[in-house]
């Protein structure tokens, strides 16, 4: 049996320690051996007895998500094109694809040394008015390897040498034809619609594909690119789930380089980072992942506004929405982009240093500040979904529910026996129809309290408010874990919240008072968004992001809001395109699902997280610690 990468392998490059994302178990040869027979080329001759519909219409997609995206064999951090480049016209240069020397798919691909020169004579001979630049391969520009080709066989005047690691998108909007002896970034061109010449015999030559300089007798079916898209990239790997160790299929490793990739193409060279505590400074950097290729962290605002001031493509970063003086000037000189907790956080509190699974990154403003631009309000007001997304959506609010889960899950999962005899004590002296409303508190601090329109402010004239609109409801007020734990001050505390509510409740895990409740009436409390995943009644008196579209009952107005949305709408934007989610078991960007999956393995484990919100002063200090470890001394 032959062992070999797969064709997509990596998300960075070997060489850089990166995890193998597949890999080829070839039992008859091995692809890139032209001379004898392989599992590859026989899947090619066999199609008839594999190839369905449901497997062309896999390959079409998984063409168009590869191309849209630029994915590759390797997927490291590549550069923009080189200014000379950049502004050639689209499809105005051919592309001789050099290889590494000793490249043994070039030995056992019918190819030559010879071939490599021979592809620079041809291509100025064929495209005269057309500039030829010759590609090296990722291994020769890391120093690891020699090319075939270097600046004494590329004298011409028309040929220039592109050493720079490019991304492959951008390369293919400017190539017209590629040259090739056995690359694979020639059946990558085919991906993107650019005709090939091949002077070896790779994998995807002898199809009728290709424009061939060999000929290999045994390859005498014709295929279509989507046939060999599927053989290729569907039959003949096998692929390893990153997260998991699992095997999986090719799409769950596209989805997982979606996540990791499609940000690549607006990287900044430094994001800088100001004014971020110590302990948030060891997971910042990767949320923000290819937004930036470099993160670096600043405390000094005079010194921040210097570097901007002179630097280009550069962006500042910025805890919650800072909308100050100064933050307006920065604007002028570098993009400021805001970040802040995600809506499925973690298991425990931000304010007891619980890191979080999940933050937003919002370019404009931030999904609490309803009086300006926001990422979250532009997408809500353009979003439409396919058919695929609107069942993941579906599926999505559905695990929410069934593992009941919430931002920071904590709390007990069951009602005290106190609290559960005043809440049956209740049932019995109310009449049967008779409403239950939860009123969730806040801290009356928080951000989106401050930005929020509408003069109700603070949880007492918020409960004050609620029992005037429903004075017959039966009316529950559920403290805010942050403020019953004590790590933020705050409370309103049991005799002030019964003054107008029947029941109080604290160290209460969220979910299970969702599920006893008819409607919840808030100021801003993500609460409600978790009401309307269940089907519960949602009144806002503030102006929380999921306000405003038609899915709950407003005091205020959002003019600014347009769209009326659908509940898997709403779900697909606020927890699937809004929010970046990290999965800490690998460090890298994860989706939502994966992140239920882990917090509910998490709570789950009593050995490993406690669902007590009282962390204990030494709890903290250790926390601190490992943050500051990793803050200095992981990269």
């Amino acid at each position: 049996m032959s062992l070999e990468d797969g064709f997509i392998g990596y998300l960075g490059h070997p060489t850089d320690k990166s995890k193998r994302l597949s890999l080829i178990q070839d039992k008859t040869g091995i692809y890139y051996d032209a001379t004898r027979s392989n599992e590859l080329e026989l899947l090619c001759l066999s199609l008839k007895q594999w190839f369905t519909p449901e497997l062309e219409k896999r390959g079409q997609r998984l063409c168009q998500q590869l191309t849209e995206i630029g994915i590759s064999k390797y997927n490291h951090k590549r550069n923009s094109l080189p200014q000379w480049l950049a502004d050639q016209a689209e499809h105005s240069v051919i592309l001789v694809v050099d290889q590494t020397a000793g490249d043994m798919s070039v030995e056992y691909g019918l190819g030559s040394t010879q071939a490599f020169t021979q592809m620079i004579s041809d291509a100025l001979a064929d495209y005269p008015e057309h500039l030829v630049i010759v590609k090296t391969h990722p291994d020769v520009i890391k120093g690891k390897k020699q090319g075939y080709l270097d600046t004494t066989t590329c004298s011409d005047s028309r040929v220039r040498l592109l050493a720079d690691d490019c991304e492959i998108k951008a390369l293919f909007n400017k190539v017209e034809r590629v040259y090739t002896v056995t690359s694979q970034l020639g059946f990558e061109g085919l991906l993107y619609g650019v005709p090939v010449h091949c002077y070896g015999m790779p994998f995807y030559a002898g199809w009728g594909l290709t424009i061939d300089k060999q000929i290999c007798e045994r390859r005498t079916q014709k295929l279509t690119l989507t046939e060999l898209i599927s053989a290729a990239l569907i039959k003949y790997p096998d692929y390893l789930n990153p997260e998991t160790s699992e095997l999986c299929e090719v799409e769950t490793i596209i989805d997982w380089l979606t996540l990791q990739l499609n940000i690549q193409g607006e990287t900044v060279d430094v994001c800088y980072a100001f004014s971020f505590s110590l302990w948030k400074r060891a997971f910042i950097k990767q949320f923000v992942g290819r937004m930036a290729k470099k993160v670096v962290f600043i405390n000094n605002q005079n010194k921040l506004k210097k570097i901007v001031s002179s630097t280009s493509n550069v962006a500042v970063l910025l805890w919650g929405a800072n909308h100050s003086e100064w933050v307006a000037e920065l604007k002028k000189s570098c993009p400021v982009w805001f970040i802040e907790d995600g809506f499925i956080r973690s298991i425990g509190l931000g304010a007891d240093l619980r890191r979080p699974s999940s933050l937003v990154i919002d370019k404009q403003s931030m999904y609490y500040v309803p009086d300006k631009p926001s990422d979250i309000v532009d997408i809500l007001n353009t979003i439409e979904l396919t058919e695929e997304q609107n069942l993941r959506a579906h599926r999505l609010a559905q695990s929410v529910v069934e593992r009941a889960v919430s931002k920071y899950n904590v709390g007990e999962k069951h009602l005290s026996d106190a609290a559960l005899a005043t809440m049956q004590t209740l049932h019995k002296l109310s009449a049967s129809q008779q409403e239950i409303i939860l009123v969730p508190g806040q801290f009356e601090q928080d951000q989106s309290i401050a930005n929020s329109r509408g003069t109700i402010k603070t949880n007492l004239a918020l409960l004050k408010q609620v029992r005037q609109d429903y004075p017959d409801s039966l009316v529950i007020y559920k403290e805010h874990p942050d403020l019953y734990s004590g790590v933020r001050p705050g409370a309103l505390g049991e005799e002030a919240a019964l003054a107008f509510a029947d029941v109080y409740l604290a160290d209460v895990d969220i979910t299970s008072v969702l599920e006893l409740c008819d409607r919840v009436c808030t100021l801003t409390s993500l609460t409600g968004f978790e009401a309307l995943l269940r089907g519960k009644k949602v009144n806002t008196y503030g102006s929380p992001f999921y306000a405003g579209w038609g899915l709950t009952t407003d005091l205020l107005d959002f003019v600014e809001r347009h769209n009326k949305l659908t509940l898997n709408q709403l779900v697909f934007a606020t927890l699937i395109m809004y929010p970046k989610y990290v999965d800490w078991t690998t460090g890298l960007l994860t989706s939502p699902e994966r992140v239920i999956d882990l917090l509910t393995a998490m709570r789950s484990n009593n050995t490993l997280q406690s669902r007590s919100l009282k962390s204990t002063k030494l709890s903290r200090f250790i926390r601190k610690i490992r943050y500051l470890y990793e803050a200095m001394y992981l990269k």
